[in-house]
Parts: C-alpha cells; sequence; structure tokens
C-alpha cells in the first residue's frame, strides 16, 4: 500500500531539525485527497525522522489538550494531577483525597512497572467505570425522554386549550351559574373514569379489583366531591372552567402513556414507606414549583385573564418547568421503590448471591399494542390524575377566596395558597399511588399435599 503525500509538508526535513519552520507551514489535511496503494512502514522513512514526525504532532495537539484542562474544576485537577503521578512516576495517593478510580486500579498488577503498563491500568479503570455508570445512564435517559416529551406537549396543549376557554368566556356572555355547573360536571369526570375503569378491569381480568384500590378511588372520589361542595358554596366553583385545560391535558398525557410505555424491571413493588416519600417529594417539589412559575412570565389561562395576546414562548417555559418537576417525581418514585422495597430473603428463589447482583435496575421506554386491561388501567389513572388535579384547584382557589377577606399581604396570600396545595398534594397523591394497585400475592399448585 502506497501513501502520496506529494500535497503534505515532508516529515522527512525534520531529520535535520527543522521542525519549527515545518510547524509553520502544515496545513489541514484532506483526507478525500489521500491515495492509498502498497503500503510499508520503511516508506514513512527512518526512525530518527519517525521520532520527529511524533514531536511535531505531540507539539500540535499539545496546546488543545492543555486547553481542555483550563475548563476542569478543582476536584476534576486533582484527579488529573494524580492520575499523572501515578503514570510517570508511580506513585500512589493516600488519605480521603485519592480519586475514586484507585478503588478499581489494580496498582500492583502485573505489567505496571513501565509507565506504558501504568497508563493502560488506568485506561482500562476508566473504561470500568464508563460501563458501570452505562446502565444507570440509560436508566435516566430513558426517564427523561419518556416523561419529559409527553408532559411537555400535554402541558403545551393545556395551556393553549385553557387560554381559549377564557377568551371565550371573556367574550360570551354567559351566566355564573351555568359556568359553575359546567365546571361542576367538569369535576365529575374523574369519579366517573375510575367508576368505568374498574368495571373494564373486572370485566378484561376476571378479578375483582383489590379493597386496596377501591378505597383509595373511593378517597380521590370523596375529596373531589367534597371540595367541589366547598367552591359551590363559596362561589369560587364558576372561575374554575377553564381546568378543562386538565381535561385535555390528562387525555393528551394518557393516550401517549397507553401506546408508549416506561418498562421498570427490579425497581420492587410500590409499598408503603415507598409512597409516602414519593408523596412528600411531590408535594415539596410542585410546591416549590408553583413559587417558581409565579416568578416567570404569564403563561396560559392566566395571561388570557390579563387580556394578554397567546405567547409560545411563556407556555414553553411552564412545559419546560413541568416536564423538569415530572421527571424528577418519576425518577424519585422509581428509586424509592429500589431503596424502600423489602429485599429478597434468602427463602427468595434468587437468593445465590450470583443472581441477587443481576437483578439491577432496568428502565427502557418501548411502544405497545393496548389490550383491554390496558384501556381499564388507563381509565382508572386517567380518572385518578383528574380528581387529583380538579381537588387541588378548587382547595386553591377556596383557599385564595378565604385570604382575601384578610389583611394579609398578596405576596404572603400567594405563598400560602402555595403551602396549602403542596400539602393537599401530599395527602391525595398517596391515593393516587395506591388507586391502580394490583393483586401481587403468589399462589403455587402443588403436585403433592403437604404432610
Amino acid at each position: 500500500m502506497r501513501v502520496d503525500t506529494s500535497f503534505t509538508p515532508s516529515i522527512a526535513s525534520t531529520a535535520s531539525g527543522s521542525v519549527s519552520s515545518l510547524e509553520s507551514t502544515i496545513s489541514p489535511l484532506d483526507a478525500s485527497k489521500l491515495e492509498i496503494g502498497d503500503f510499508s512502514v520503511k516508506s514513512l522513512g527512518t526512525d530518527r525522522e519517525i521520532t520527529a514526525g511524533f514531536e511535531l504532532m505531540d507539539r500540535a495537539t499539545n496546546p488543545y489538550v492543555e486547553e481542555l484542562k483550563t475548563g476542569l474544576g478543582e476536584s476534576d485537577m486533582d484527579a488529573v494531577v494524580q492520575i499523572e503521578r501515578y503514570v510517570y512516576n508511580g506513585d500512589i495517593p493516600e488519605g480521603d483525597e485519592k480519586n475514586g478510580i484507585f478503588a478499581t486500579l489494580n496498582v500492583g498488577a502485573t505489567g505496571t512497572e513501565t509507565q506504558e503498563g501504568r497508563l493502560k491500568a488506568v485506561l482500562e479503570a476508566g473504561l470500568g467505570l464508563l460501563e458501570a455508570a452505562k446502565g444507570p445512564g440509560l436508566n435516566a435517559l430513558n426517564i427523561a425522554m419518556h416523561t419529559g416529551t409527553i408532559i411537555v406537549l400535554a402541558t403545551l396543549l393545556r395551556e393553549y386549550i385553557a387560554s381559549l376557554v377564557v377568551d371565550a368566556i371573556g367574550e360570551g356572555d354567559t351566566p355564573e351559574a351555568s359556568q359553575a355547573w359546567a365546571a361542576v360536571a367538569l369535576a365529575m369526570t374523574g369519579p366517573a373514569l375510575m367508576l368505568a375503569g374498574k368495571i373494564g378491569e373486572w370485566y378484561a381480568t376476571g378479578a375483582r379489583p383489590t379493597a386496596l384500590s377501591i378505597v383509595s378511588c373511593l378517597c380521590m372520589a370523596s375529596a373531589v366531591m367534597g371540595s367541589t361542595i366547598a367552591a359551590g358554596v363559596t362561589g369560587t366553583a364558576s372561575k374554575l372552567l377553564p381546568s378543562v385545560g386538565g381535561l385535555a391535558y390528562n387525555g393528551a398525557r394518557a393516550a401517549a402513556e397507553l401506546v408508549s410505555l416506561l418498562k421498570v424491571d427490579n425497581a420492587g413493588l410500590p409499598n408503603l414507606k415507598s409512597n409516602v416519600a414519593t408523596a412528600a417529594f411531590h408535594g415539596v417539589v410542585f410546591g416549590a414549583l408553583r413559587e417558581v412559575v409565579s416568578l416567570m412570565p404569564l403563561s396560559g389561562p392566566a395571561r388570557a385573564a390579563a387580556q394578554l395576546s397567546y405567547d409560545f414562548g411563556a407556555d414553553a417555559i411552564q412545559a419546560g418547568l413541568n416536564g423538569f418537576a415530572m421527571i424528577g417525581d418519576k425518577a424519585f418514585s422509581i428509586f424509592s421503590r429500589c431503596l424502600l422495597s423489602p429485599s429478597r430473603g434468602l427463602d427468595s428463589v434468587f437468593s445465590d448471591p450470583e443472581s441477587l447482583q443481576q437483578m439491577k435496575l432496568k428502565v427502557r421506554a418501548g411502544l405497545r399494542l393496548p389490550t383491554g386491561t390496558h384501556l381499564a388501567d388507563a381509565a382508572t389513572l386517567g380518572g385518578l390524575r383528574l380528581s387529583f388535579g380538579h381537588a387541588v384547584n378548587l382547595v386553591g382557589g377556596a383557599v385564595a377566596l378565604w385570604l382575601s377577606g384578610t389583611e394579609i399581604s398578596d405576596d404572603n396570600q400567594g405563598h400560602i395558597v402555595n403551602g396549602c396545595l403542596a400539602a393537599t398534594m401530599m395527602l391525595l397523591y398517596v391515593f393516587l399511588s395506591y388507586g391502580t394497585s394490583k393483586d401481587t400475592s403468589n399462589t403455587y399448585a402443588l403436585d403433592t399435599p403437604l404432610p
């Protein structure tokens, strides 16, 4: 094989010490002009010429490598220094300041007596760390892409439809009583969907829904009915008609999740500890989100109520914040199940250490063909989410109306409302978690009766 280098500077000229002049004349290599024929190592020149060529390449690339180091933080620079000292001198750092790569580095292995051997050992250890981070990284990426995409698009739809409803109310002359009855009817769609979902689950599976899921659905329905009555008594129900945007939001989300599945393996079953922890996390995150949103430009129905023109950018900010919060909520829910679920004991069928070590968390997004059971579950979950959202909005409206008659400043009123909403979300999230629970008891058919 022969390489035509007539258009590139000659490496042979470096043999006479003209490296600096060659550096000034070197030009970017155009790979499309390469003509590769018969090639042999001897065609590169003498050993001295090849050495000079590599020195030239090192001088050309070293400034870029040093430039990369300038962007590193203190801990990363300490890691670079430790690794360089080990590779060049064989020095092994001691104490708590030692970088984590040395925990997987076999510093006393055969072949690490030379710089080349130590460099190879460091590279292998680095590849091992990257391989170990591959699983958690893919899990996080699948959660972010699946949940984030669905939530952002559904939120954009919710904000747009809600703004259209506010505009229609402002331009029309619909009596407040009619608006209130429409809001009440809208709030009842959640319990209706829950009832339809449970009946569909019984019909599709032939098994009666668990008592825990039925009680959770009843509690959620009671919460939304009670808050609806309170809103009707206080006169705030007519102001909640724009919550029709929530119907569009949950409908779009349910439709997307019906065909797009986020499959979670080896996370453990939901339990009281994980559900309570997730409920607390959800309330804190979305309570804080409301505080952050209050600092952002008006979007959706709030913008329409202020008689401002539609702004996609403001809605996009709202959608991005909501998507980011929901990604955190989903990730925390999954990882809390991993940490707080009962561990498999020695009587488990996976009791050998090797099998237990291989039971690692795996989260992957994919598509599926919905079945009757999936449709029933989607109806139940959609009803729970609708009831959850309506109850939170109705409670917020009632609290805001009560605070408006006090001498508390507007800013403090907003903080109090957000705090009440966070507490409401924490409480209702537990019912939301258990509303779709399934019977997970294991039964076995024995060939011979027990003695």
